[in-house]
Parts: structure tokens; sequence; C-alpha cells
């Protein structure tokens, strides 16, 4: 029963197969073998499947094939007699073990197979004997391209199915046979002994005659325990009388039962097995015993509720998943409905996941997955059902609530429980939720509308600043069929060009010189005009769209810092943002490398910008990214740096050149004393490390005075100058009257 068990579910199926055709005890035996043939062939796909029995004069009559050129090969008449050394057929006869034939099929009698195709006589062939009662009584030959890939389950069928095959020709034999009588089963019962199928003969009256070693293995009673017994010993009250009515009413009628059952093993157990009950019946057509054949199906049945269990969960949190979620909706849309009642659909999205994925990794970011949706089932009550969509999605069911008041406070009670830091890996994790959330009947009729306005809240929610809940109401819908358009907008403003690059300067403090420029994404969308990066940007990243136009920005402002070099010979030094997805790309450095080449600029000029939590996200392949793209010539700033999770250890091995300053500490550097301390040390660590520091967001001369004083290299912001397009830009430079000249302007009396 071993190597049955191995097989999959596929497998299973096959042997049931092959089991009913070697069990039709009124049929030939060249029919039954040619059955088996054909079901090998259609059910694995092999070249060819061949089959014959070997006559008392030791010849090997080929009676049974199926594939290619079967009707060539059906009739071919084998040897294996001593004139043909070595035989490979006797060695698989008197050894009764699979033998390989890698030449093919020529490898028997190459003469016999000289009328097949050259493809046909060369396939790799393997043999195996079909036994019965200690001895080959034929071959079932597998002739295919590659014989050594076949899946370990396949060989296992394809062994049983010829040892199945051996033993049922000759029970097939012995019952067709004149002197069937009592000493005819005794001697079937000594050759099935050797099957892996548990098999017991009982006569008319329902007395077990006989068992062979499987049944004892598998129900637990010895033989003797059995002989004489009904096999009512089995009985697991696990049916109804009317099902064993209905079995006997089958056999009575068509000879033959087959189908599942459960029953009781002699310890008490209960077990599911696949059981065949056929009638036998001597030459005058009167019944004259019974043969129940059956398998242990219990690790099948273990293995159906553990993919029925996967395919209805999710892995990682072990909730339901998207398929259950959507059964148990309907269900409770259902029941609601004849008892006229409420449901409540949660939509639960986690806020800024991303930058915990982008930070510290996919299997840091799974961790605090588990610990949220162990959070939310504490929020929630046993007969609510929470699941999880996918990625950092979660819905629930609520029923039976006596208000809205109710469900929002079950919303509430997990935006609070949220709150509390998740420490993975000794990291204090903080993660917020947005909630949508949508009524039955008033905002939908069915779940499929449920889970579309709920999701329509949630976006409500997370577009009104994040950790809060919305119960949906109609003028949200716009909001869903906005976001829609402005991706298909977006796709036509890569295709027609809608896109320009703003510039804004970045000024060396002890010069005062314009030293540098930010190459910034605009959308000037026609009939509208120009639209907020913070309103498209996140959505170009949400579709993928991000890519082609961060190569866009990239070729565009290599092309125009070529134009100023070659109009006005400025060597000013071009800064260029990288998304997340970009610095991902493989070939990120070729492609930078291209659009170098193809606009003309020198590499020395440009300066590649990527946030502080990309680059550590993945630490070793952002410094192999880096050291290519410096490589290529190009300078390497660290954007936004303090707003991450840097460690110094790694920030010294990365080849950049200098660290940018956020904004939100620079806004408060004259009056905020912790602002102005984090400042300070990010400038002294750069410093020391070799870096220059530029501060973004300087609008304010308090601000400037604070950072020139305490050695910061360069600035940029409103102070300065605003973002402006090329042409403008141009001009600005012709106007710029230089750091000292804007200070004396801002103090003059």
């Amino acid at each position: 029963m071993t190597s049955t068990l191995n097989l999959d579910q596929d497998g299973m199926a096959v042997l049931l197969d092959i089991h009913d055709i070697l069990m039709t005890w009124n049929a030939s035996e060249l029919s039954v073998l040619q059955k088996v043939c054909d079901k090998l062939r259609s059910s694995l796909h092999f070249d060819l499947v061949w089959g014959g029995l070997i006559s008392p004069n030791n010849n090997l009559s080929i009676s049974a094939a199926a594939g290619v050129d079967a009707e060539q090969v059906t009739g071919t008449l084998l040897t294996y007699s001593d004139e043909f050394e070595p035989c490979r057929l006797r060695q698989c006869i008197d050894n009764m073990v699979p033998v390989h034939l890698s030449e093919g099929l020529i490898a028997l009698n190459s003469q016999a197979f000289d009328q097949l195709p050259e493809q046909t006589r060369t396939l790799p062939t393997v043999l195996y004997p079909l036994k019965l009662n200690g001895s080959c009584v034929g071959i079932l030959g597998i002739s295919t391209q590659k014989p050594q890939q076949q899946k370990q389950h396949e060989q296992a069928l394809l062994q049983l199915t010829a040892q199945h095959a051996g033993f049922a020709l000759g029970m097939l034999r012995s019952f067709v046979s004149k002197d069937n009588d009592q000493g005819n089963l005794k001697l079937a019962a000594a050759v099935f002994d050797s099957s892996l199928e548990g098999i017991f003969i009982t006569d008319t009256d329902g007395t077990i005659l006989a068992a062979n070693a499987a049944c004892n293995r598998i129900t637990g009673y010895d033989s003797l325990e059995l002989i004489g017994q009904n096999p009512r010993l089995f009985k697991s009250n696990h049916h109804g009388e009317e099902f064993y009515t209905a079995l006997w009413n089958t056999v009575r009628q068509h000879n033959q039962w087959e189908g599942e059952i459960w029953n009781k093993r002699k310890n008490s157990d209960i077990y599911p097995q696949w059981l065949s009950i056929s009638a036998i019946k001597n030459e005058q057509g009167v019944v004259q015993n019974y043969i129940g054949i059956f398998i242990d199906i219990s690790k099948q049945k273990a293995a159906e509720r553990h993919l029925a269990y996967l395919a209805y969960h999710d892995q990682l949190t072990e909730l339901p998943n998207r398929e259950l979620f959507h059964d148990r909706l309907n269900m409770a849309v259902l029941q609601a409905k004849r008892s006229q009642q409420n449901i409540a659909v949660l939509f639960i999205d986690l806020d800024h996941f991303k930058y915990i994925n982008d930070t510290f990794g996919h299997a840091t970011g799974d961790q605090l997955l588990q610990q949220v949706a162990l959070k939310l089932a504490s929020c929630l009550r046993e007969e609510d059902t929470l699941a999880r969509m996918g990625g950092d999605e979660f819905t629930v069911i609520l029923q039976e609530f006596n208000n809205r008041q109710d469900v929002e406070m079950a919303a509430r009670r997990i935006l609070d429980a949220l709150d509390t830091p998740f420490l993975v890996e000794h990291h204090a994790l903080y993660v917020s939720a947005s909630i949508g959330i949508s009524f039955y009947p008033d905002d939908g009729n069915d779940a499929s509308e449920l889970m579309k306005r709920a999701d329509t809240a949630m976006y409500s929610a997370k577009n009104d600043g994040r950790r809060r809940l919305h119960f949906f109401q109609a003028s949200m819908e716009g909001y869903s069929l906005n976001r829609v358009a402005m991706e298909q907008h977006l796709r036509i403003a890569l295709e027609q060009n809608e896109f320009i690059v703003f510039y804004q300067p970045q000024i060396d403090l002890n010069s005062g010189r314009i030293v540098g420029v930010e190459a910034l994404l605009r959308w000037q969308r026609p009939g509208i005009g120009l639209i907020p990066p913070n309103q498209f940007i996140p959505l170009a990243e949400d579709t993928g769209l991000i890519l082609p136009i961060g190569e866009w920005v990239l070729r565009e402002a290599c092309k125009q810092h070529k134009l100023w070099k070659n109009n006005r010979n400025l060597n000013l030094r071009m800064g260029v943002n990288l998304s997340s997805h970009q610095f991902k790309q493989a070939n990120l450095s070729t492609t930078v490398t291209n659009i170098l080449k193809e606009t003309g600029m020198n590499p020395k000029f440009l300066d590649l910008e990527l946030t502080e939590s990309v680059a550590m996200q993945d630490v070793y392949t952002s410094l192999r990214t880096l050291k290519t793209l410096k490589q290529a010539g190009a300078q390497i700033s660290i954007d936004d740096f303090g707003t991450g999770y840097s460690s110094l250890s790694y920030l010294k091995q990365f080849p950049i050149d200098r660290l940018k300053i956020d904004q939100s500490f620079v806004a408060d550097i004259a009056t905020d004393p912790n602002s102005a301390a984090i400042v300070l040390a990010i400038i002294a660590m750069s410093h020391s490390l070799g870096l220059d520091v530029i501060a973004e967001g300087v609008e304010t001369q308090e601000q400037l005075k604070f950072l020139k004083m305490h050695g910061c290299n360069e600035v940029q912001g409103f102070l300065f100058g605003r973002p402006m397009p090329a042409e403008e830009f141009s001009k600005f430079l012709y106007q710029w009257p230089g750091l000292k000249a804007l200070a004396n302007q801002h103090y003059s009396p």
C-alpha cells in the first residue's frame, strides 16, 4: 500500500480506472490488456504502450498496443531463447524487475522491428514484468522519448499497473476454468496475497473465505479473525441502511459496485476506502462468489482537505482568502434577505505599508502582516469573518448588530489597536489603517456591489488623510472613477508628450553660484493645466508607468543639459530622481549609459538621486547597482536623508557623493531644537564621510543663516527659486544676483 500512497491525485484516478478495467471478469485477456494500454497512453501521453503474454514455448507475442505505429507493433513475436545473448527480455522475465532499453525496441530483436520507422524502433523503452504467483506471465512495455524524466509517481503507477495486471489475468484464468471450486479460491488467495490492494472473497451468503495480507494490514485483523466472518465486521455506522441497500441492489443488477465507503479498523479507527465489489459467476451464469478489492484513501482524503484549505485560505496569515470571503459574503447576503437583517462589510487597507517593505524587506513585511492579522482578529467576534484579500488588504463581514454605531465601534477598535507598535526583528514598527464600510441593503444588494462600495469608501478615507474610517456615500463614487480616468489619461499623456520638466537651482553657500539644478517632473494636462506630482506620481508607481515616465525625464534632462552646455557653456550639475521601480531594474546602468551617449551629455555632470529608504531596501543589490552607475561616470545623491533607517556601516560603503537633508527637518531648524540637532548631526556625519551635504526646502533667511553658519555646502528652495520650465530657468540664470546680493536684498534696512 505504501507505493500506492505515493501517487498524486491524477495518478490515483488513473489507477482506479485501470482497476475497473482489470476487474472486468467476463472479458478476454487480450481485451483487458488492450484497454490497459489505451488507458496508459491517453492518460500519461507516452509515445507507445504495448503488452503481451508469454507462451509455453518461450515466446512473447505483442497482443496489445496503443500509440505511434501500434498496428505494426501488434502481432510481433519476440523470443528470449539463449541464442540471443545478452537478452534484455530474459533479464526482465527471469529477474521480474523493470529493465530500461536506452537503444529502443531494436534492443529486443532488431529483425522483428525492421518494418517500423527509425524514430519508432529507436524509442527508449522500459519493460515492466506482469507477475503471477511468483513468476512472469507477460510484459508491459513503455516506449517514450525521455523515460529518464518520468516523474516518480508515474513510475510507481506503472509498476502497480503491471503487478495488478498480472494478478488480474491470473484471476481471470482461474475463474473461467472448468475446475473453479473451493480449491481455486484458495489458490486465488495465495496469488492475490502479494497485491498491494486489500482483497477478500466471500461466498454467496457473505461469509469471508479468504483475505490477503494487504487486507490484514489495512483493517488490522489477521486472516483467522476474518475467515468465517461477514464484511459487516467493517461497518463504521457512518452510512445508513439505505446506503447498503442501494449498494447490493447495484451489485445484483450490474454484477459490480464501486465507490467511496467509510469502514472501521480493528482498533475502531474509522477511515475512508475506495471499494469495488464484484459478483463472480460460473459458466452457467450463476453467482458463486463475491470479491471485494479496496484501497485505504486516508492520505488521499487528507491531501484533498489540505488542498481545499490552501485553495480557500491565505498561506501567510491562515485567514480566509478572497474566494472564501466572497462565498461567505454571498451566503450572508442570502441569509440577510430571508431574515431581513443588515450586513456590514469593512475594507481595511494598511497605510504606507509599502514603505515598510521598501525599508526593511519583504520578509519583515510578511511577519508584520501576520501580527496585524492576529491583532485584527482580536478586535472581532468569533462569528465575524476576517479575510486577507492580498497584499496589505483585509476585509470583514459583520452580522447581527443593532445599528451603525455598533459597526463604527468595531472599526474604531481596529484603528486603536493598530496604534500599538509591532515588534518585528527588534524593530518597533508602527502601522495604521484606512477603513471603508458599506451596508446591505442600503449600499448594495449583492456581494460584488458591497465590496466595490466598501473599497470606494476606503479610498475616500485614505484620500482624507489616512488612519480613519469612512462610511460609503454616493458622492464617493466619483473618486474611484477619477482614479480610473487618471490612469487612462496618464497613458495618453506619455504618448502625446504632455509631460514637461521643471528645473530648480541649487546654490553653493560659499561662492553664491548656481552649481546645480534638479529636474522635476510636471504634467501639463490640456484644458486643465499643471497637475501637481503628488496627484499622479503615486498612481504612476502603482501602475508601473513610472518606468517609461522616469526614462523620459532622464532623457529630457540630459538633452536640456547638453543645450545649456552648447549655448551658454554651462557646467551645471543635473540632478535626476530615480524611483524605486527604476532602481530595481537590472538594466538601469545600461539605460543610463545609452541615454548619455544618445544625448551627448558628459556623465560627470549627471547626479542621480534616490531616497534613503530605496537605497537601504536591499543593501547588497544597491551596492552593486550604485557601483555600476559610478563606473558609468555619474554622481550619486541620497535624497530625503534622515527620514529612513540607514545603517552607517552600510552607508559608508556606498559610492555616493552627497546627502540631501529632507525639507521636513529644514523647515523647523530655527524654532525646533530637535530638528536643529538632526540637521547638525547630518552635516557633521556627511563631512566626516567626505560627502557634500545639500539642504532642501530652504524658504527663510533664518534657515539660510543657520545652514551657512554650520557648514552646509549647498541649498535649494523657494528662497532662491521655484521650479521653472527650461526657458524661464535660462532667463533666471542671467538675472541671478548671487547669494550675497540676495542676502543684502532681504536684509536692507
